[in-house]
């Protein structure tokens, strides 16, 4: 802690969307407006709302805006991770104390994590953001239950959480951190 009485940043990133990501994401746009279009068709031929087909279409424009248009703020501390996402004019805070970290990986496999007993997983990352998908495992709640943070970060953020947290890396892939 500082003379203010604040903790010390360790390592701040925000995301950062990639071009070829980005074009992704609006053909993917394009394809969602093309699903209403049709369901637009189909009311003017035969006069009747598909509340199936709209509503399925509003889910997948819901997602479309969660995993693009959200943006991400880590912030590493000595003693917690602070993840601000901000999208829509909405803005969410998520805090992990770092004393209740039980292992982090530099890359996020489903099939590998599907055998534990994580209980559930706070998606905190975007879709236009390159950097790969990193897994934070901690307990949470009074009966100590296992959580996950998917977030996505650079190489140099990871290395910071390793210094933070010696000892609780689950190496997956090569050359990150040492």
């Amino acid at each position: 802690m500082n003379n203010t009485g604040e903790e010390k940043v360790l390592a701040r990133e925000i995301t950062v969307p990639a071009g070829d990501r980005k074009m992704w994401a609006f053909g993917a746009l394009l394809i969602i407006f093309g699903l209403y279009y049709l369901e637009y068709r189909n009311y003017l031929q035969y006069g009747q709302i598909s509340l199936l087909g709209t509503g399925m279409d509003t889910v997948i424009l819901g997602l479309w805006v969660w995993k693009v248009l959200w943006k991400y703020e880590l912030i590493l501390y000595p003693s917690r991770l602070v993840v601000i996402g901000r999208g829509i004019g909405l803005s969410t805070h998520c805090e992990i104390d770092l004393t209740r970290a039980e292992s982090f990986t530099d890359k996020y496999v489903k099939s590998f994590f599907r055998k534990t007993k994580i209980r559930h997983y706070l998606h905190k990352n975007s879709a236009v953001d390159p950097n790969p998908q990193r897994l934070l495992c901690f307990t949470e709640g009074k009966k100590n239950k296992l959580a996950g943070l998917i977030f996505k970060c650079s190489d140099e953020f990871l290395k910071e959480l390793h210094k933070v947290l010696p000892g609780k890396f689950l190496q997956l892939t090569e050359g990150v951190p040492k």
